[in-house]
This record gives C-alpha cells, sequence and structure tokens, in this order.
C-alpha cells in the first residue's frame, strides 16, 4: 500500500512538481520515497529523496513513490522499480495477493527476479503478458508502467477500484496520483468545483457514481481498466480487462449444500490470500455477519494473537460491541475498543475532510477513522475488512423486497407469501417501514426528493439530469446488485475506507470482493441467498460451526453507524450551523442556505431529518470548500 505519482509531457519541461505531488501523500507511504525523472534523452535518474535541484529538471517523463512497506520490506523492494534492463519503470499502489503462485509460473517462463516483492512480479507479467496480465492478478492495485521501448505509458487499475487512482490534463501534461490532493499539489490545474457532483450530492446525497469528482477537471480513472497512452496525444482511453457477466447462467449447482461448500472454499482462500504479509495483520469487527467471518476465518490460520478493532458507543441502540465480544471470546482475538464522540468528531472534522478529499454525507465514517488510527497506534498495519459482502450476497434490505416483488412478477404468490411471513414471523418488520421503502418507488411519488430539491436554487434545478438512474428503475436482483457493485455503494465505501485507513498509513483488505468470490455470488439463484425470512442464507449456512451461532441467526443489521441524529441536536449540529453561514455566501450559489436551515429547526419530525441530512451534507460541503481554497465554476 503507497501512494503514487506521475506525470508525462509532450514537449520538455520543468519536472521537479513531482516531489510535491509526493511529499503531499507522505501518509500514505511512511517508509520512504522514490523518484525517477527522465530527461529529455530519455535518460533516468533515480532519487530516493527530494534531491537539491538548483537548476531545474527537464524532461518529458517523470514517476514518484511514497512507500508503505508490507511485502519485501528490504530495501529491494523499493519503487520506482524497472525491469529488463530499464526497460520497464513502475509505480504501484497495492497488493497483488497471489504474486507467489505467478512468479513461480513466469521463473518456468524463464524470468528472473532480485526482490521477494509482488512489484517485480507485476512488471514481470507484463513483460511476458503485456496488457493480459491484469486479468491474471487477484489483488488490489493502482499502477502506472513505462514502457521506454514502446514509448507509452500504461494505466491500471483493479476489478473494483479499491486502490484509488485520479488523473487530468494540462497545459500539453497528463498528471496521474493516488489522491486528488496529489494533483492539486503540482500547481498547475485551477481548483475549480465540478456542479453537476455537487447537485447529485446534495439531492442524493451520492458520491463518486462516476468517474467525476469534485474538482472540475480532476478524473478518476474507471476500475477494471487498463489505458496505453502515447505522450505524443496523451489520450487516456480506458479498455475493460475484466467485467462481471450477467448474461452468464447462474451457477447450475446440484443443491443449496453444494453452494454453500463452494462459498466456503472461496471465502477461505480469499481471506488467506489476504493475510499475506511481512508485517501484523489485524481485523476490523463490528459483531456484525460480515466481519464476525472474517474474524472467525482469520482465527483459525493466525500463529498467535489476532488483533481486532471495534468502535463501540454508550447508546446501547448503536453499540455493536457486546456482539463484537462474543466473537472476541470464541476466537481468543486481542479486542480494542474506541467510541467516536460527538466531540472527537468537531475536534476531527477539518482533517476527515481534508483526507476524504470529497465531501461526505454521513457522520458513520468517522467510526472507521478512529478505528484506522488505533490500529496503527496498536502496531497492526494491516486490517481486513467486511466490505463488498451485502452486495455480494444481497444483505440490504432492499434485496428482499426486490425478491418478494420478482417472485410476484413471476405469479409465484405463494412463494411471496411465504417470504413476507417468514420475515414478520422472525419479527423483522423493518423491510416493509415507508421510511425504509419510499425511495425505491418512482420519483413522481417520492415526497423525499421534493423537499430537498425546493431548496435548491434555479440553476442547480438545472443540472438535474434524465440520465441518473432511479434506484427503483432496475427491478432485477442482479442487476441492482451490479449497480452498488459499480457505482453506488462500493465504489463510495471503498473511498472512504481508502482515506480513512491511508491517513493512518493503515493497509485496508477486503476478502468479500475477491472477484472469484463476487462471480460466484453473483451467479447464484437468488433463492440460495434470500430464503426463509433471511438474507445471506450461503453465508449464514456454509460458516456454521465456523462462526459463532447467535451472531449467524443476528437479524438486527446495523451497518456502520453512528448517533448522528442525536448530534446534530447538539454541539455538532451548532459546529455545522456556524461552518455553513460563515460560508454562505458561496453556498447560496447552490441552495437556499436559510431555507435549509429553517426547515431543520422547525419542521415536523419527518422534515426535520431531510433538512438535517441537507444541512449535514450543506456543513461538509462548507469545509470542502474551505479546506482545499476551491472556487466555484
Amino acid at each position: 500500500m503507497c501512494g503514487i505519482a506521475g506525470l508525462v509531457s509532450r514537449n520538455v519541461r520543468d519536472l521537479r512538481s513531482i516531489f510535491a505531488m509526493t511529499a503531499v501523500q507522505a501518509h500514505r507511504g511512511p517508509d520512504g520515497a522514490g523518484h525517477v525523472l527522465f530527461d529529455d534523452k530519455g535518460n533516468a535518474g533515480l532519487w530516493r529523496e527530494q534531491p537539491d535541484l538548483s537548476n531545474a529538471s527537464i524532461g518529458r517523463l517523470a514517476l514518484g513513490h511514497r512507500r508503505l512497506s508490507i511485502i519485501d520490506c528490504t530495501d529491494s523492494g523499493h519503487q520506482p522499480m524497472s525491469y529488463d534492463g530499464g526497460r520497464y519503470w513502475i509505480t504501484y499502489n497495492g497488493e497483488v495477493y497471489n504474486y507467489r503462485e505467478l512468479r513461480e509460473e513466469l521463473r518456468r517462463r524463464g524470468c528472473t527476479f532480485r526482490s521477494e516483492s509482488d512489484t517485480e512480479v507485476i512488471l514481470a507479467a507484463y513483460s511476458v503478458w503485456g496488457a493480459d496480465c491484469f486479468s491474471r492478478f487477484n489483488g488490489m492495485w493502482a499502477l502506472a508502467i513505462w514502457d521506454s521501448v514502446e514509448q507509452c505509458l500504461v494505466l491500471s487499475r483493479d476489478r473494483f477500484g479499491v486502490k484509488p487512482l485520479h488523473f487530468c490534463t494540462q497545459n500539453g501534461s497528463l498528471w496521474f496520483s493516488s489522491e486528488i490532493k496529489g494533483l492539486l499539489a503540482a500547481g498547475t490545474l485551477p481548483i475549480k468545483t465540478n456542479d453537476q457532483a455537487i447537485y447529485d450530492y446534495l439531492v442524493h446525497g451520492t458520491v463518486n457514481t462516476s468517474n467525476h469528482t469534485f474538482f472540475d477537471g480532476i478524473v478518476a480513472f474507471p476500475s477494471g481498466c487498463y489505458a496505453v497512452v502515447s505522450p505524443q496525444d496523451l489520450t487516456v482511453s480506458p479498455k475493460a480487462y475484466w467485467q462481471l457477466d450477467l448474461s452468464a447462467p447462474a451457477e447450475n449447482l446440484a443443491s443449496f449444500e453444494q453452494a454453500c461448500d463452494t462459498f466456503r472454499e472461496l471465502i477461505t482462500s480469499a481471506v488467506a490470500l489476504r493475510m499475506r504479509s511481512d508485517v501484523p495483520v489485524g481485523a476490523c469487527l463490528s459483531g456484525g455477519l460480515d466481519s464476525s467471518s472474517i474474524v472467525s476465518l482469520m482465527a483459525r490460520m493466525t500463529k498467535g494473537s489476532l488483533h481486532t478493532f471495534t468502535a463501540r458507543f454508550p447508546e446501547p441502540e448503536f453499540d455493536e460491541g457486546p456482539w463484537a465480544q462474543r466473537v472476541i471470546d470464541a476466537v481468543g482475538a486481542s479486542g480494542h475498543m474506541s467510541e467516536p464522540t460527538e466531540a472527537g468528531l468537531i475536534s476531527d472534522f477539518a482533517q476527515l475532510v481534508w483526507h476524504q478529499e470529497e465531501p461526505f454525507s454521513s457522520a458513520s465514517l468517522y467510526a472507521q477513522w478512529l478505528i484506522m488510527r488505533q490500529a496503527r497506534e496498536a502496531g497492526i498495519p494491516v486490517l481486513l475488512d467486511g466490505q463488498g459482502a451485502d452486495e455480494i450476497l444481497g444483505g440490504y434490505r432492499k434485496f428482499y423486497a426486490f425478491y418478494v416483488m420478482s417472485l410476484l412478477r413471476q405469479g409465484r404468490v405463494i412463494d411471496a407469501s411465504r417470504e413476507v411471513l417468514a420475515l414478520l414471523l422472525k419479527g423483522d418488520r423493518g423491510y416493509w417501514r415507508w421510511h425504509e421503502g419510499s425511495r425505491y418507488l418512482p420519483r413522481v411519488l417520492r415526497r423525499h426528493s421534493f423537499d430537498m430539491e425546493r431548496l435548491l436554487r434555479p440553476t442547480t434545478h438545472a443540472l438535474s439530469t434524465t440520465s441518473a438512474v432511479s434506484l427503483g428503475a432496475t427491478p432485477d436482483i442482479r442487476q441492482r446488485q451490479l449497480l452498488d457493485l459499480n457505482r453506488y455503494s462500493v465504489p463510495s465505501l471503498l473511498r472512504y475506507e481508502d482515506r480513512n485507513s491511508m491517513a493512518w498509513s493503515v493497509e485496508s483488505r477486503v476478502p468479500f470482493l475477491d472477484y472469484r468470490l463476487v462471480e460466484f455470488a453473483i451467479r447464484l439463484p437468488v433463492e440460495h441467498k434470500l430464503r426463509a425470512g433471511q438474507t445471506k442464507a450461503v453465508l449464514r449456512a456454509g460458516l456454521r460451526g465456523i462462526v459463532p451461532d447467535a451472531v449467524l441467526d443476528r437479524r438486527d443489521k446495523m451497518g456502520f453507524v453512528t448517533p448522528q441524529s442525536r448530534w446534530m441536536n447538539g454541539a455538532l449540529g451548532e459546529h455545522i450551523e456556524a461552518v455553513c453561514l460563515d460560508s454562505a455566501s458561496t453556498l447560496d450559489r447552490w441552495v437556499d442556505l436559510r431555507a435549509a436551515l429553517h426547515v431543520w429547526r422547525t419542521a415536523s419530525p419527518s422534515g426535520r431529518e431531510i433538512g438535517q441530512s441537507l444541512v449535514f451534507r450543506l456543513g461538509t460541503l462548507a469545509h470542502w470548500l474551505n479546506r482545499f481554497k476551491v472556487s466555484a465554476s
């Protein structure tokens, strides 16, 4: 896990900005820096730290790197790294977990290695297979490879975008960086708002639903793609090396029991691969089904004490600590507990915005922020987490609603009635609560959107697009899962987790997004995921005897939540309101700020909840505008 940066130019230019681009990302790689600058004749000069360059370093290409040592912590693993006599150079962030198997295959093809790093395996793989190598990797990555013979730059990102990669073009140069702040540090790009992103954020609370960012002109490189860039035209044309094929038939398994066996084999393999490390590995543990499954499997593979990290709250309705403790006791882990507080969030808000780089819609990510900080303080630089399980296994409430609707559309009224009855008998009426289901109605029937939108300025209303996908417009469950994986929940959750973890120099790994497991789970018959009133049926049955029964039988899904509503009625609300008022002249460009504050303070409970959501977003937006000194477009 690291931070990368680079630039390639049509014409010779001063390349010294590469040092500022990596310096601002030092939190991603505290264990060292590296830079390679190519002069106007293509000769490479390598520096581990910033040199004393009294004169401009003139050339067309520079690669930079900040290192967090995880695999092969020796000097042999330093980047940027070269291969094949200097033909190939790489700057790379992430881990390719199956690097050992790939290295053996490449050795049989005649490749030689001078390190134990996965970085060198990537270079060797590219030298043998070209861009076809990316589909052979099982891992998370964002990388750039320079081929000095073909004179091209290759960019690539993992299948689900676990690792970030951003780019922009300006003044005849292409710039790329792990984090947006790396691009801003180059000092060549005007820092302006992307008003379309702000509209989607204020009205829908969505972020990262496309490759565009909140910064005008800065683009996220798409996941599951690579691009070959020529310095002559600098065009970035991503090509997919992997896609989920929903046209393929569902896994034709003989029985539910066989599906459970296959699932158990795949998740066990995914966890084992992600425990490969030359430094200590721990886990996030909420006490929910997903993280408890990972911790229970890790405990069977760990020699010595397994460290887990949990956020706790004094309010019982938000606290999953007792459930986490059950798992800790069952597997003999060493549990670390942190407690997010309202005062702590207010104190950390500006720093949280700085690391997140774009506005966020909920205070829930603050709990994760504290967990990552505690892991670094405990000396555990790698954590496994449960992101992705809800999306691939139908864990959200909406999936059960879609399932029942699909049964009714098929005329399977008895089956639909049986599922509804099972839910009611289990005491889970929440699936049918209005506030849970109303957002899946057609937009014309949703008063929620109207209440939010009537506060917007006319120029902001004009940004509404008919191309936006309605949450209720895709009733097919597999299509909904695909949307969540590629466009909605997963991209946002992964961005939050990457920035939260890397702020504290911690590498986060997500076994449920092993592509083999995702392909298997998406293609399973729905009845293997939603069954007898339970979500994630194949996981619950497949890990029976490994995960404590009490956790497997839980029905009170909570998610990663904080007492945000309560805090917004206290000091946090006062802080957010003050920040909004300080930025009133800017925020009024998009929204009637005074009206929004009035709705929040005076409306009915349901209206106050809507107003609170908007005011929190406005406060975060104001923090972001101030922290990054962004001007309106």
